[in-house]
């Protein structure tokens, strides 16, 4: 009795036989040639460091492809050889090894055409790999589950159903980290925002303002306007209020306030203001510089210049350009800036208690 179980083959020859067909192969076949026929026909122009990730994901595939292919070929040229026990089980196991080579060819040829789809409709701007990762670990779920169900004969329901409680228990564990993932892939379906997008993030008092660097599947990481890195989980990022300031919907309006004297010619001022702005090349002509008079007093005149830019990451010297041309402009005219007056009460003042 001892001798008929260990003669009993782990995995069952039929079994392997029936997933090794002609048909999976030549499919997993056109994947690959697919992707790369793509990435030769329509990916000429990517930029030089999506080229080397590409470049990093086809040779990584080469050498699985490498490999899959010897043990297809050892197993079918052992199927040759006349049926004994030992040729049976090397037959069963180095079939067992090309279906597991030949799922994770398919999975990889899938993550590449993934790629050059977003590649393709994000030629100008990076994306976050999330959608990329988490399509591939889905798909390498199904496949496994597949494989264990066909192969070796694993029920599934049961196995789920057995496993409520450890799902339970293990969700309220990482409850956090499943929130920020969730989040991360709802983000990446409604795109506020993208890689490169200058947002301001407003939850209750705090706020955050940075160019968005990366989005994993954790949270999104900004660079501030001091190159430091704010991380934000994306669970926060998805209940916050979102400004987003990329060129793409719409100029940024900025605007300076000038205090001038009461006595000023208001029309000339207006002129000056709006010859500096202009001067400055970083300001969109269209829509045109203008000033408007935002409150009076009487001492002096505040002065409100709006202007349009288009990189909102250099707001603040595009400001001190200005600054200074209008600094320039007020010396030629002799006009200075309103001085603040500081008025002291005396004894007989009425005001005074």
């Amino acid at each position: 009795m001892t001798s008929k179980i260990q003669s009993q083959p782990w995995v069952q020859l039929e079994r392997i036989e029936a997933f090794i067909q002609l048909e999976p192969t030549i499919v997993t076949l056109a994947l690959v040639l697919g992707a790369w026929i793509i990435s030769k026909l329509f990916l000429r122009n990517l930029p030089e460091d999506r080229h080397r990730r590409l470049d990093g994901q086809f040779k990584n595939l080469g050498f699985h492809l490498i490999f899959g292919t010897v043990f297809y070929a050892t197993y079918y040229g052992l199927n040759r050889f006349p049926d004994t026990t030992l040729i049976e089980r090397t037959v069963t196991y180095l079939g067992l090894a090309t279906i597991l080579s030949g799922s994770t060819i398919f999975v990889k040829a899938w993550r590449i055409l993934v790629f050059e789809y977003l590649y393709l409709s994000h030629m100008r701007v990076s994306f976050p790999v999330l959608l990329v990762n988490l399509f591939t670990l889905l798909l390498s779920i199904a496949l496994t589950a597949w494989i264990g169900a066909e192969i070796f004969n694993v029920r599934l329901t049961p196995l789920l159903a057995t496993s409520a409680i450890f799902s339970l228990v293990l969700g309220l564990a990482l409850q956090d980290t499943l929130g920020n993932l969730f989040a991360g892939v709802a983000l990446q379906f409604d795109k506020p925002y993208e890689i490169g997008d200058w947002i301001e993030i407003q939850t209750g008092t705090q706020k955050w303002v940075g160019q968005v660097y990366d989005i994993s599947w954790r949270a999104t990481v900004l660079i501030g306007f001091g190159e430091e890195a704010i991380t934000v989980p994306n669970r926060i990022m998805g209940q916050a209020q979102i400004a987003n300031f990329a060129t793409k919907y719409r100029p940024i309006m900025r605007n300076i306030i000038f205090r001038l004297p009461f006595n000023v010619e208001v029309a000339r001022a207006k002129q000056l203001l709006v010859k500096a702005a202009i001067s400055v090349s970083e300001i969109r002509k269209t829509p045109p510089p203008f000033v408007m008079i935002a409150d009076t007093t009487e001492s002096w005149i505040n002065f409100k210049l709006l202007y349009f830019i288009d990189n909102f990451g250099l707001q603040f010297r595009i400001a001190d350009y200005i600054q200074s041309r209008v600094l320039e402009e007020f010396a030629k005219e002799g006009i200075n800036l309103a001085k603040a007056q500081i008025v002291i009460a005396g004894k007989d003042d009425p005001f005074q208690p």
